[in-house]
């Protein structure tokens, strides 16, 4: 809904626009294909100091005379169209004027589109014609003007105020009368610019959100460095208040300070980081050009500290999708004092930043314990990003860690990379096999680690990192500095919180639960979704057995077991039956067997090569299928293509992998 406000002068004005304006309406606006709809609003009022009192809540305002000159010139926003005094309407009067007083001398007093129409019209009505300019502002000229016709024997011609004034001194008088075609061409002007006044006001709305939702801060300065624009976020950052300094300098509304001589003195300026009130912000500057001409400046600032934060965020979801740590500390299973005493360890470990180097044997659970350490810590939402040392050749860990520009060497992906240490930013980086690292590299390393920085390769431009490194090795790393195969600076940046996780034969009393665990797990693939148990016996025989793999080898096993077995219910002879090398390692270590035992083992042995080729098996989750547990089935038995099948695989397949691991 568009509002037009129309001042009128006297009550006859008011309903003759009224009229008129409704007949526009029906004839002309609903022709048009402005789609706006209208609503007019009458005020009569003629005193010039109640007309420079209002307060305008309108898209335009309609006036005629003087009126209208004084609502252009107050403070406000708001369009003015005035209402002009055409040559018919002086005419009207004129012949009203000769009518009825003869050829009595016409005063025409007025503002100067009256007096222009009245000197045009003197010589053609035959009339002796004076014209009096009403001046611009009210006051002791004003009072002059109505002075000149206390002298005059004379017909006054004005406004409203005008014959007002003649009256009172008993002058004759006739009022000029705007008339319908005036009026029409007013309203049409009218919504005209009531429309473009709307589709600005729109635009500058729009603008203003725009620059008020920002992350930045934005100064507009003209070219005399008067602040033209200010938006919500520049008042956060400076503690200034926008309201009332639009068109004041900006000198006039900043201390002296660095930020503000390099909005004064300087012209333009890029990724520029000043202090202000003690904070780092990043300020650019740029130029308003016009027609080859600098009309202005724009300044743009931010807090550093809030483009590191954006640059975090940006990474965290653009680069590092599935570097996730997914292991808590409640997916350490043990009740045994060696392991919980480890976990209390870890656990205070996670509430500092420093960098932590876990010792263990493989298959000891140090990739669980290293991202239980980062879920508990400050940074759990943030990347944990892992990378096996071991796992990668020499001459490309080098690239995967530190990243590269595109042409930085042969095959290099065009755009180039991001390491993965950049990709940790702000996270966790886990280094397993610490101990494989070229010593080249560990040079390399040594430097993030002590000036929390890098450079990619091919690339001469210093990337800031903020990331803790927690390092891993099932080998003495201080043995290694002592043979020169590992850096002994690196070494002691790297042994700062170290936690040794016990081998499984030094906690056999956990094995229970963790067979429990791992039996459960399997039982539900391999025995369609049923639930299995291994009886307190067969837990006694794997609590007899020797666990060089540690938990990965006792977990391989429990799947072994599941899967060979006929039931749900796993006891001492499966044990026997299904891990008759771990049975006879136990012999071979000096541990007697007992003879009911034996019996049962060699039956159940014999047995299980008559129905091997008869047992159904589900298919298994082929990332359990490791080298060690690919040679178990062969030595009890299994042919290539049958352990293919049990892992959902081909035999090239199967093939590839186990050259792969």
């Amino acid at each position: 809904m568009i509002k037009i406000t129309v001042v009128a002068p006297y009550e006859e004005f008011g309903e003759l626009f009224r009229k008129t304006f409704q007949e526009h309406d029906e004839k002309v606006h609903k022709e048009s294909e402005e789609q706006s709809e209208y609503e007019i609003e009458i005020i009569v009022e003629y005193h010039h100091e109640n007309i420079r009192k209002m307060k305008l809540d309108c898209n335009v305002v309609i006036a005629r005379g003087f009126s209208a000159y004084l609502l252009r010139n107050m403070e406000s926003y708001v369009p003015v169209v005035e209402i002009p005094v055409t040559a018919n309407d002086i005419i009207r009067c004129l012949i009203e004027s000769k009518k009825l007083y003869g050829n009595k001398r016409v005063v025409v007093m007025g503002t100067r589109n009256i007096i222009y129409q009245a000197d045009n019209l003197s010589e053609m009505m035959g009339l002796d014609i004076e014209t009096i300019l009403m001046p611009s502002q009210m006051g002791n000229e004003t009072e002059r003007a109505y002075a000149k016709l206390k002298n005059h024997d004379c017909v006054v011609v004005g406004g409203k105020p005008t014959c007002d004034y003649a009256r009172g001194m008993g002058m004759d008088n006739i009022m000029i009368v705007s008339g319908r075609n005036a009026m029409w061409h007013a309203i049409t002007e009218a919504k005209r610019v009531a429309y473009i006044s709307r589709i600005e006001e729109e635009k500058a709305q729009r603008s203003k959100t725009i620059l008020d939702y920002t992350f930045e801060g934005i100064i507009s300065l003209d070219k005399n460095n008067r602040i033209t624009v200010l938006n919500a976020t520049c008042e956060k950052i400076l503690g200034i208040k926008t309201q009332g300094i639009i068109g004041k300098k900006i000198e006039d509304v900043l201390p002296k300070t660095r930020f503000s001589e390099l909005i004064n003195h300087t012209d333009t300026c890029l990724d520029e980081v000043i202090k202000h009130n003690n904070m780092p912000l990043a300020v650019n500057k740029t130029g308003i050009v016009l027609k080859s001409e600098r009309v202005g400046s724009v300044i743009t600032f931010q807090y550093v500290s809030k483009i590191q934060e954006v640059e975090g965020r940006i990474r965290t979801k653009t680069n590092v999708h599935g570097h996730v740590a997914k292991h808590h500390f409640c997916d350490v299973l043990g009740n045994g004092d060696k392991i919980q005493d480890t976990i209390k360890m870890a656990k205070k470990f996670s509430k500092v930043d420093s960098n932590a180097l876990i010792i263990g044997k493989s298959g000891t659970g140090k990739e669980i314990f290293a991202q239980s350490i980062h879920n508990s810590s400050k940074r759990k939402n943030e990347p944990f990003v892992a990378i096996n040392c071991a796992a990668i050749p020499e001459n490309l860990l080098e690239s995967e860690l530190f990243g590269y520009v595109e042409g930085a060497f042969t095959g290099a992906v065009k755009g180039g990379k991001q390491g993965l240490i950049e990709l940790a930013h702000r996270g966790t980086l886990f280094l397993d096999e610490i101990s494989e690292m070229p010593l080249a590299l560990q040079g390399r390393l040594l430097r993030v680690l002590q000036e929390k920085e890098l450079m990619r390769l091919g690339h001469d431009r210093i990337i800031s990192v903020d990331v803790r490194i927690i390092s891993a090795a099932n080998k003495d790393l201080f043995d290694l500095v002592e043979k020169e195969k590992f850096r002994e600076d690196l070494y002691y940046r790297l042994d700062v919180l170290k936690i040794q996780l016990p081998p499984l034969d030094d906690r056999k009393e956990d094995i229970p639960l963790l067979a429990d665990s791992f039996i459960n797990e399997y039982g539900k693939i391999s025995h369609d979704g049923k639930l299995c148990r291994i009886t307190d016996e067969a837990k006694k025989r794997l609590m007899e057995l020797s666990w060089n793999g540690n938990i990965r080898e006792l977990k391989n096993a429990c799947e072994r077991l599941v899967v060979l077995s006929e039931s749900c219910i796993i006891d001492q002879t499966d044990v026997d039956r299904v891990l008759d090398y771990k049975v006879r390692q136990m012999k071979a270590g000096g541990c007697e067997e007992p003879a009911d035992d034996k019996m049962m083992r060699q039956d159940a042995g014999q047995q299980v090569m008559v129905n091997l080729a008869n047992i159904q098996i589900g298919p298994l989750d082929k990332m359990t299928l490791t080298k060690e547990s690919f040679g178990d089935l062969l030595k009890q038995g299994y042919r290539k293509i049958r352990i293919a099948k049990m892992y959902g695989m081909d035999r090239t397949t199967l093939w590839r992998r186990m050259k792969k691991d």
